[in-house]
């Protein structure tokens, strides 16, 4: 092998490095997946480390090297004979000896004092070793004692033609160092822990180009195309271990994907969705969307047209990130109460799906305390709640095409934000049982009430905006304040950048607006109340009246305007179809409506057509 023909991977250098000076290592982290394997001078193949390990050892120089898991026991893996395990005091049979954790303290102990050429012996699945490592059975602290004082007693030699020293290696492979008890690992200088870490865009690429020429209709086509859809699975992998790598490019020729369109066969791994959902929303419901949302949304023109725009990139794809693992759209609404940034959050979520109900909502109120992360991604393992899962995690998981809504994302603890810039940033969350959630067909809505109110001097809000200033005032002062929450209150502006401009600022609800959400309010009640059996009318003098209870105080906005009407109008209405008995099928006039400590009205029974 030639040692400069392909860069190895980091954790591989640094045991080839100390192999001459520590005489015990544990490799951690990303040990299950498959690792970069230099089988000849410039060729490059993806193994599991089961293989590579021992490759790696007898070409730096150990003549014998042996196998150990709980399950299978010893195996020789060089020679394969079983000579060096005869060697250990085991009874080999075809290479292989059975043994448990009392064996291999015993084994263990001979092969690092074992004379003759070096040797190395591999412990995989050493977490397993352990049941408890803060409270070791009598059997696991022997193991690890005689470990331990091994690790100091063991001499190196000189071996082979170079005459390098060699120790008898012991390679424990763990799924996380705490696997092993601290006292054994922490301050021992004769042991070098190695992290494993996920594979980079180099190792991706490096396994991509040969697994792109199986895919369906790669065979016959040019190389310019093999190099863009390289490129282009090397980037939608971002994250992915080469394991998952392997099984994109299975799916893709299991399900006859071609190789052109490889982002499908990605999409489906991830999501379970091989075609582009948004690619399939139809053209003309969204070109009809601005006046299906303004019917709903009275008075922010600004907003639906922005809000729009960026559903329209969700679904065209136009300015997604190559590395596609971003949510489809990312957006801030913020606004005084009851201006319409939740009304417009269903309303596309109604245009998207049909149904408005079909948005994920998490009231980020109830997740003020410190460790309320865990409630949306999951406990982490030993803590109650683990198996139960984590609500965002969850929710995503069964319906990864979706509207997700921050509700006053304000509120939320610090520590959450953190979460929401792995968000923002790779698409992907890993809930505490340690699966991983892509969010690359989420559509992600933050609302917010920042820069409304801002701290007084004895820390009472004061207002920032008021309804009498301009929207162009109001936008700078909302957007200056959020600003400053995010940069010198939480210290993250890291979120901020990444929301970039899709900041969207809500007007306050204008005397004209609030005429128009008056009407809208009334008349749909009025068509509710037909379609219960009692027909019902508003003479215009009653109207008028109502108008002006109702709007007389616009600081709470839509929704203060909603709680008015239920306080003018339905509260005296259904009052009045009670205690006359009303029967359906009937038609009533409401003549006068007469405000007191409790409103009332006059209700005329009309002849019925």
């Amino acid at each position: 092998m030639h040692e400069n023909s392909v860069e190895r991977a980091r954790w591989l250098r640094d045991l080839l490095r100390f192999l001459p000076l520590r005489s015990q290592f544990v490799l951690s982290g990303n040990t299950r997946d498959l690792q970069m394997h230099e089988i000849a001078a410039g060729e490059v193949t993806a193994a599991p480390l089961s293989r590579v390990l021992p490759d790696v050892l007898k070409a730096a120089g150990y003549a014998q090297i042996a196998w150990f898991d709980l399950l299978n026991g010893f195996r020789d893996i060089e020679p394969a004979d079983g000579s060096y395990l005869s060697r250990l005091g085991l009874m080999p049979t075809n290479g292989a000896a059975a043994g448990g954790i009392d064996l291999l303290s015993t084994t263990l102990e001979r092969h690092v004092t074992a004379d003759g050429q070096p040797s190395a012996l591999v412990v995989d699945f050493a977490s397993r070793l352990v049941t408890r490592n803060d409270a070791l059975s009598p059997a696991e602290h022997q193991l690890f004692s005689r470990a331990l004082i091994l690790s100091h007693a063991a001499r190196a030699r000189p071996a082979g033609e170079k005459r390098l020293p060699f120790f008898n290696t012991v390679v424990w492979i763990v799924d996380k160092e705490g696997d092993l008890p601290d006292w054994f690992l922490i301050g021992n200088p004769k042991i070098r822990h190695i992290p494993i870490g996920r594979p980079d865009h180099l190792a991706r690429k490096s396994m991509i180009r040969s697994l792109v020429r199986g895919l369906p209709g790669a065979q016959n086509a040019p190389q310019p195309a093999l190099e863009k859809c390289t490129q282009e699975f090397v980037d939608e992998t971002e994250g992915l271990l080469l394991l998952d790598v392997s099984a994109v490019a299975q799916l893709a020729r299991s399900e006859a994907v071609p190789f052109d369109r490889i982002a499908d066969a990605v999409r489906r791994f991830k999501v379970g969705v091989t075609e582009d959902p948004w690619r399939k929303i139809g053209r003309e419901k969204i070109s009809s969307g601005e006046e299906f949302v303004r019917r709903r949304v009275k008075g922010q023109s600004h907003a639906v047209t922005h809000m729009l725009d960026i559903v329209k990139r969700a679904v065209t794809g136009i300015g997604q990130s190559p590395r596609g693992g971003r949510p489809r759209g990312v957006v801030f609404l913020a606004g005084p109460t009851g201006v319409g940034k939740t009304e417009l959050a269903k309303t596309i979520t109604s245009l998207l799906f049909g149904d408005e109900s079909a948005y994920i909502r998490f009231d980020m109120s109830e997740f003020s305390a410190e460790h309320s992360d865990q409630r949306l991604i999951g406990a982490p393992p030993g803590y109650i709640g683990y198996d139960v899962g984590g609500e965002l995690t969850n929710a995503i998981r069964e319906k990864p095409f979706s509207v997700v809504l921050f509700d006053e994302i304000e509120k939320a603890h610090p520590r959450i934000l953190d979460k929401f810039l792995q968000v923002l940033d790779d698409g992907v969350l890993t809930s505490g049982r340690g699966d991983r959630v892509y969010f690359s067909e989420a559509f992600i809505v933050f609302t917010s009430n920042l820069g409304i109110y801002v701290p007084g001097p004895s820390g009472e809000r004061i207002a920032n905006v008021t309804p009498e200033e301009t929207f162009e005032a109001v936008r700078s002062k909302v957007r200056g304040e959020i600003e400053r929450h995010f940069k010198q209150v939480l210290n993250r502006p890291e979120i901020l950048n990444r929301i970039g401009e899709n900041v969207i600022v809500f007007d306050f609800i204008r005397p004209e607006v609030a005429n128009e959400i008056f009407d809208s309010m009334v008349d749909n009640l009025l068509r509710d109340v037909s379609s219960l059996g009692h027909d019902v009318t508003l003479s215009g003098s009653a109207r008028e009246v109502l108008r002006g209870l109702c709007l007389s105080d616009l600081s709470n906005g839509g929704r203060g305007i909603r709680n008015q009407v239920e306080a003018h109008l339905i509260n005296p209405l259904s009052r009045a179809l009670f205690d006359r008995g009303a029967e359906t099928g009937r038609r009533y006039r409401i003549d006068a409506v007469r405000p007191g400590a409790s409103t009332s009205i006059d209700l005329v029974s009309e002849q019925s057509s």
